[in-house]
């Protein structure tokens, strides 16, 4: 079985660039899918995410959801791929949206988008502040960004990015590079895209 996660880079980019210029999900206000299997409907607005189906309506706004990660399976070269969008609200339940939603891969990318665009900055005014950020198996502080206890210092690290399922933190010499699978990752996105911002906060003036 081949599994392939968001391999498309210039992809992931083009959303976090989209998700930065939005700021909120004034644009969506979209009808996502319905699974006639089991009779659930996603529906996103302005304010987050409406989910009906057999255990009742539930609805989430966008600072509910803490999390996403994305993750596609494809049995054979020639299949479609078929995706999953694990969404983690801060209350402890986790929606599963698969490809049993009608499509899921544009529902997918629009509440990526807007967990994303939250993540970031909170995320980012921590490092500013001092504290370190953990995001999967990564931690990231004003330093370096460390996995199973490799620390990489910024000046060490050539680009960071999500590449044919992986998230790999590249680094200059002869360290070797840190990776991920990102599948397993949640929010890989924001991770990559945070890395970027702190690198660029302590390069030297």
């Amino acid at each position: 079985m081949a599994v392939v996660y968001l391999h498309d880079r210039d992809w992931w980019a083009g959303l976090f660039a989209l998700a930065l210029s939005m700021g909120c999900a004034a644009a969506i206000g979209w009808v996502a899918g319905h699974d006639r299997l089991r009779g659930r409907s996603v529906t996103l607005h302005t304010g987050g995410l409406s989910i009906t189906g057999p255990g009742g309506p539930a609805r989430y706004g966008w600072d509910e959801l803490e999390s996403v990660t994305v993750s596609g399976v494809r049995n054979a070269p020639r299949d479609r791929t078929r995706w999953t969008f694990t969404v983690v609200a801060d209350d402890g339940t986790v929606l599963r949206l698969g490809d049993d939603i009608r499509d899921v891969r544009e529902l997918g990318e629009a509440v990526a988008l807007e967990v994303t665009s939250r993540v970031v900055p909170r995320h980012l005014a921590a490092v500013k502040a001092g504290e370190s950020v953990r995001m999967g198996p990564f931690t990231i502080d004003l330093d370096c960004v460390e996995k199973d206890g490799e620390r990489i210092p910024w000046p060490g690290v050539s680009a960071v990015d999500m590449d044919n399922g992986l998230v790999t933190v590249h680094t200059r010499g002869a360290r070797a590079n840190l990776v991920a699978v990102a599948g397993q990752m949640p929010d890989a996105l924001a991770f990559t895209a945070l890395c970027d911002l702190v690198r660029e906060l302590t390069e030297p003036s």
